[in-house]
């Protein structure tokens, strides 16, 4: 079992598994663990991200077969980002599975390696699967609650804190005949007879 804190700026640097041991040895496979320091703004989905220098937690299983190296595991990581009404920070604690065959490069065709994930130099890099692992757990429209109210739609006051806020919307082609009758005496009906 391999454990390491890796303190890198990049994840293709930290998450690269060295799998020579593996190669070409089918049936053999090899436990490895990883933790590391996110970089700034690069992992988790678009709302909510790891920040920069939070744990990313990877397990994995990395197994010999015949077509490749067989990884698959788990990525474990917090993510931070705000409400999508209100704007609040919300928190996300998420467990992502890994799976991905690494291709030996001879064991594809040509015309199928740009959908392939291939083995490179012997070594196996989870950093596209983590990255990829994550922004799929993450919330898409993270909310602070359920019901929250959001931000006026008018102003961007924030709905919380009044639940009765409220604007006059005046459609822009009567704006001026608005108070048009404020100041004018009330006509009374005239008695039918």
């Amino acid at each position: 079992m391999t454990s390491e804190n890796t303190p890198t700026t990049t994840l293709d640097d930290a998450l690269r598994f060295d799998a020579v041991d593996l190669v070409g040895r089918t049936g053999t496979h090899r436990h490895v663990e990883r933790t590391v320091a996110a970089p700034p703004r690069e992992v988790g989905g678009v709302a909510m991200q790891v920040p920069e220098g939070e744990d990313i937690a990877v397990e994995a299983e990395l197994e010999s077969v015949v077509e490749g190296i067989y990884a698959h595991g788990t990525v474990t990581a917090h993510l931070e980002g705000e409400c999508s009404r209100c704007l609040d920070p919300v928190e996300q604690d998420v467990t992502a599975r890994l799976d991905e065959l690494f291709m030996y490069p001879e064991k594809v065709k040509a015309d199928e390696r740009e959908d392939t994930t291939l083995l490179e130099a012997d070594e196996v890099n989870l950093a596209t699967q983590v990255r990829d692992a994550l922004a799929m757990e993450a919330d898409e429209r993270p909310l602070c609650r359920e019901d929250c109210p959001g931000l006026c739609a008018q102003c961007g006051f924030r709905m919380e804190d009044d639940p009765d806020h409220a604007h006059d919307v005046i459609d822009d082609r009567f704006a001026k005949l608005q108070g048009l009758f404020d100041d004018a005496p009330s006509a009374e009906k005239p008695e039918e007879a």
